[in-house]
């Protein structure tokens, strides 16, 4: 068993922003950690319009807070995000989220990150 927590991760620098500055994340368990998934805290600011590909792995979204949309750039489709929604993005999809105000997700990935990948579908 082992505890990690946001803020002292935040303050000691393992904070990741992607995105122009428009999402910020904190990988809570990557490959190093053994546990075969990933874990990310993941934050977008209110405006945020960001546009990625996994590439490599499957990953599950939960809403905390916030609101937005999400969008699947091969059929159009789109999807209102809010508190206890759960998005899921799979290797192949494109997607696209606006956050109309801050948004705070909690993220699940497989099969794991190493911890410095950056959403771009590399």
């Amino acid at each position: 068993m082992f505890v990690k927590r946001a803020d002292e991760m935040r303050r000691a620098g393992e904070e990741v922003t992607t995105a122009d500055g428009q999402v910020r994340t904190i990988r809570m368990l990557t490959d190093a950690d053994g546990v075969g998934f990933g874990f990310s805290d993941v934050r977008l600011a209110a405006g945020a319009d960001v546009t990625w590909q996994n590439g490599h792995h499957w990953q599950a979204n939960h809403i905390i807070s916030g609101s937005g949309e999400v969008t699947d750039m091969t059929t159009g489709q789109s999807w209102a995000l809010g508190p206890s929604v759960s998005y899921n993005v799979g290797p192949k999809d494109r997607c696209r989220v606006k956050a109309d105000t801050d948004v705070h997700l909690l993220s699940v990935s497989s099969p794991l990150l190493a911890g410095d990948e950056r959403q771009d579908g590399d």
